[in-house]
């Protein structure tokens, strides 16, 4: 059960950072085209230059992430079943 809970909370880890760097990346992006309107929301933190990089810096993370979010279950799936044989094996 232990095992279960840890990949639950890793799970839940990529979940939430896989949705504040989409948000993020969103923010960024429409702080490039719409610099008008999010350079006064973010009482200009967030400048046009600015999203521009932090827009490039979070093509990495997000893609990372992204790829974690979709492989975290087949390997999941893929690892039980060799465990599975293991025990299998053994008795």
């Amino acid at each position: 059960m232990e095992r279960d809970a840890n990949l639950e909370a890793v799970r839940a880890v990529i979940r939430y950072l896989l949705l504040v760097l989409i948000l993020l990346y969103l923010i960024s992006g429409l702080g490039i085209t719409q610099y008008q309107i999010i350079e006064p929301l973010t009482l200009g933190l967030l400048t046009k230059n600015m999203a521009f990089k932090l827009h490039d810096f979070l093509l990495v993370p997000f893609v990372v992430m992204l790829l974690a979010h979709v492989l975290f279950g087949p390997a999941m799936r893929v690892y039980s079943r060799f465990k599975k044989r293991q025990r299998q094996q053994q008795q």
